[in-house]
């Protein structure tokens, strides 16, 4: 591994990407990669989920993320990632339900489903992400079969994840139960009463609760509406468009996205896994049910709170659901403290963050960390270098490293790191 994404590398991209990818596999499968591979870190991540799968072709063929054809089969994620979303890029990001809801500093499914494949993750394991944010890790586990607990702190977050994974198991049926014009129109006109948090209303079964075109439907229905609202109010926030219009529109754009995949369910053979959803504290991850070594990988990306304020951002759906920011941002890792504390107190929320995930993850299983490189106050911080200690001080044997560009001349961050460490 060390090798693999060390300094040979100018050496091995001097040869054919596939020939590259392929040496040092006992019995390669015919592969062809997608035509837009063409970053060292894409055939990096190739070589490393081949090199878990190559004896299992047509298992592979089901969960690779960055070939488009094994043995002259076209992969899944050739179909899956071919049902376009918003500001798709290829074949990378915001496909099938990852793009329902904006969400800053998410990162790259296609790069998520290569790490679950590299650790060797199958059917009956379970996959945790502390910091699940908007769902990325959890959609890929489903899809791939593998079991997976997604933790964040914040309530959005937890419900925008809900969203789109439950929309993998939903129709256009389903979703045409209640008309828009309707859905609209409660949630336009309803407001929060309280601070209890999301979805309060069908938790607690409240009969003072008017439901009114959602009564007697399933519950997913109402979180959907409920999302799509947000979204359409989202929008209406940054760049003042129609809320009703937008409403419309992204329901509609998703309603296919789901219909075609119900298609392709139909054409081929899905496994999915199954999905837990915990609103909580990375920092304390044993105080939910999850045992010590009961975990067997960790995909994750902490929070970039430093450069990226999350409660701002989203202040909208916090005031909208009666949700208290000032509470959030008490709990949330990078928003607590002013200067230099602010950094202090958010690598020693990593800290904590960290010794719990080891507390976790089973022995000989692997733990990776997507992270950017963070700029605060001016001064780049030297997130990846602190992550790596914090890691082996938490008992953490370090593997290696890939570094991602991101381009774009609007990006906040230059480079992504993807570091990899292992439980001895």
């Amino acid at each position: 591994m060390r090798e693999m994404i060390g300094q040979k590398d100018k050496e091995y991209m001097a040869e054919p990407i596939v020939d590259w990818i392929l040496d040092g596999i006992p019995t390669p499968p015919k592969v062809k990669l997608f035509d837009d591979i063409g970053f060292i870190y894409e055939a990096q991540l190739a070589k490393m989920e081949l090199s878990s799968w190559w004896d299992k072709p047509e298992q592979f063929r089901r969960r690779a993320a960055y070939f488009e054809e094994v043995n002259g089969e076209k992969t899944y994620h050739f179909y899956i990632s071919d049902i376009k979303g918003k500001g798709q890029i290829g074949r990378t990001n915001q496909y099938l339900t990852h793009w329902y809801y904006p969400y800053k500093a998410k990162f790259h499914p296609q790069m998520i489903k290569a790490l679950i494949n590299w650790m060797g993750l199958k059917k009956g394991d379970w996959l945790l992400d502390p910091f699940a944010g908007s769902g990325t890790a959890l959609i890929e586990s489903k899809l791939v079969g593998v079991n997976s607990i997604g933790i964040d702190i914040d309530p959005l977050c937890i419900l925008m994840s809900r969203v789109k994974i439950d929309l993998l198991d939903l129709t256009g049926e389903d979703l045409r139960k209640v008309s828009l014009r309707d859905a609209f129109d409660f949630f336009h006109h309803r407001k929060a009463k309280s601070s209890v948090g999301l979805n309060k209303f069908l938790q607690t079964k409240s009969e003072s609760y008017d439901l009114g075109p959602f009564k007697g439907v399933d519950g997913r229905i109402y979180d959907f509406f409920l999302l799509s609202y947000l979204y359409a109010l989202s929008d209406w926030r940054y760049i003042k468009v129609d809320m009703w219009k937008q409403f419309n529109k992204n329901i509609k754009s998703i309603v296919k996205n789901v219909e075609k995949f119900c298609e392709l369910k139909k054409n081929l053979e899905f496994e999915f896994g199954e999905t837990k959803l915990i609103q909580g504290d990375a920092r304390f991850i044993t105080d939910y049910g999850i045992e010590a070594n009961s975990i067997d990988g960790i995909v994750t990306s902490p929070p970039y709170s430093i450069a990226v304020d999350y409660i701002a951002q989203d202040m909208h759906a916090f005031q909208y659901l009666g949700i208290d920011p000032r509470k959030l941002q008490d709990k949330l890792v990078g928003l607590k403290g002013k200067g230099e504390e602010k950094v202090k107190i958010y690598f020693e929320d990593m800290r904590f963050a960290f010794k719990s995930m080891f507390e976790v993850l089973k022995p000989n299983s692997y733990c990776a960390v997507v992270i950017g490189d963070v700029t605060y106050n001016g001064r780049k911080l030297p997130i990846s270098e602190t992550y790596v200690e914090l890691a082996k001080n938490a008992g953490f044997d370090y593997i290696g490293i890939i570094r991602r560009p991101i381009l774009g001349g609007f990006a906040r961050l230059r480079y992504e790191y993807i570091i990899i460490f292992k439980k001895p």
